[in-house]
């Protein structure tokens, strides 16, 4: 039996509009295909994302900046280069250290075949609701 592949997308149109999911958090989701999604985040100082979960796994990389992300009980700092890795349903958080912003690369990966992936929207939509509104950071310190 033969699969064929998916079909190849190159973005060949202007860059999307970024998305301000809450002040001092803006989204701008590059590709997506197959239930899979690569959005580029920049995050004010600071700024957060609350204790949350989704079905499906998510990773990235930080391109700029430092920050404190938690997994489960695990809690690690993270810095320009370093990468991340939430398995579906998994309990994390991210907050950027005050000293400066931060831009990552984050993937939504797809969900097993027989459950649809979420579409960008979804993915938007969900960052949206555990963006901190408030602007006090928290202490994430290394």
């Amino acid at each position: 039996m033969s699969v064929d592949p998916p079909p190849l997308r190159i973005r060949d149109e202007p860059a999307p509009e970024w998305v301000t999911l809450s002040p001092g958090i803006r989204a701008r989701v590059m590709v997506e295909a197959s239930g899979s999604s690569i959005t580029l985040y920049r995050i004010e100082a600071g700024r957060r994302f609350e204790v949350h979960h989704h079905p499906y796994p998510e990773l990235g990389v930080i391109l700029a900046g430092r920050g404190r992300v938690r997994i489960g009980d695990d809690t690690r700092n993270l810095r320009e280069g370093d990468s991340y890795y939430f398995p579906a349903g998994i309990v994390h958080s991210f907050e950027v250290d005050p000293s400066g912003p931060v831009v990552l690369i984050d993937v939504s990966a797809p969900l097993p075949p027989d459950v649809a992936g979420p579409s960008s929207e979804e993915v938007l939509r969900q960052a949206k609701r555990v963006a901190h509104k408030d602007s006090a950071p928290s202490g994430a310190r290394e």
